[in-house]
């Protein structure tokens, strides 16, 4: 794949710093750790439950992360049946 550093001597911006990732990777995780702890809140649950597994304290937090993990997965496939070579456009040409 080709490099998007047009110019080696540009100063990197503000969110490329690792400074700034450090902060933003600290700031996510400690919001996940938190919107997973408050499953454990009696307030956050449900009161009556649909499905018995509802009632487990983090099932939302582990289901919305199976899904997640399922479409990254499944991506990684299909871009095999449906992707195209970097040059694709350059070879009609």
């Amino acid at each position: 794949m080709t490099d998007h550093n047009h110019n080696p001597d540009e100063k990197p911006g503000w969110a490329d710093t690792k400074g700034f990732r450090n902060v933003f990777l600290g700031v996510l995780m400690t919001a996940c750790v938190l919107s997973a702890l408050a499953g454990f809140v009696p307030a956050f649950q449900k009161d009556h439950p649909h499905f018995a597994a509802e009632g487990f304290p983090v099932f939302f937090a582990l289901w919305g992360f199976a899904a997640f993990m399922f479409i990254v997965l499944a991506g990684q496939h299909l871009r095999k049946l449906v992707g195209r070579k970097e040059d694709y456009y350059e070879e009609r040409e």
